[in-house]
């Protein structure tokens, strides 16, 4: 069982002020993602703060509950990350992670691992996605998450409709040792792990569906409509 839940949140996607996603495993509701967006000035620097809520519905929190909190701070111009930070939790394993900045270096609290400054993380990189013309969007790009460095590959299809299909191919450049957690959270975990396949379809600038397969798992978030319970 526990298995199956590993990918739950490999399903948050993007972001207008407040949306909200339903997650399925095999058609069946597991998970709520809450996602908001707000411009700020941080750091001197005119900025869009992603905030990302993932929390397992009363049936899914019986057999493993999870509830995740995820905030990134990017630059509104060049989308460089300037703040991380997540609180998360899930049985026998709590998170607690967040950055620094200093003289325009930003680092993890605590260590020597800098966010390089031309790199996404996972959430900034949907912003992007969604956020970008078809025909601007790079084909490889890097892309950070606690440590460890990985290469993009973004694969585009136009479809009718103004809809766009992307799937995304992670490949890990440094050693796993550099990773900055050893046990990261199942979201983390999830969509990172080696031979997942994740893709998403947009529309108008909004991401409605995301996908995430990895063996006999599949697991489906989808944009609430409005007024749905």
């Amino acid at each position: 069982m526990k298995s199956n839940f590993i990918i739950i949140f490999i399903i948050s996607i993007v972001l207008p002020l407040t949306k909200e996603y339903d997650v399925n495993l095999y058609g069946i509701p597991v998970a709520n993602v809450l996602i908001s967006e707000e411009k700020i000035f941080f750091n001197n620097h005119k900025s869009i703060k992603i905030t990302y809520e993932t929390t397992t519905n009363k049936f899914t929190s019986n057999l493993f509950k999870i509830d995740n909190f995820y905030e990134t701070i990017i630059d509104e111009q060049t989308l460089r990350v300037l703040s991380f930070k997540k609180t998360t939790f899930q049985p026998n394993v709590t998170n607690n992670l967040y950055t620094n900045i200093i003289n325009d270096t930003v680092k993890y609290f605590n260590t020597d691992t800098i966010l390089p400054k031309n790199t996404f993380n996972i959430f900034s990189l949907l912003y992007y996605l969604s956020n970008t013309e078809f025909d601007l969007i790079n084909n490889d790009v890097l892309v950070e998450r606690e440590g460890l460095l990985y290469n993009c590959r973004i694969f585009k299809v136009k479809k009718n409709n103004n809809n766009i299909e992307i799937k995304l191919d992670l490949d890990l450049v440094n050693n796993k040792s550099d990773a900055i957690i050893k046990h990261t959270d199942i979201f983390t975990w999830g969509l990172f792990k080696e031979g997942s396949i994740n893709s998403l379809l947009i529309k108008d600038r909004e991401i409605k569906s995301c996908n995430f397969k990895s063996g006999f798992t599949n697991l489906k978030s989808s944009l609430k409509k409005e007024g749905s319970p």
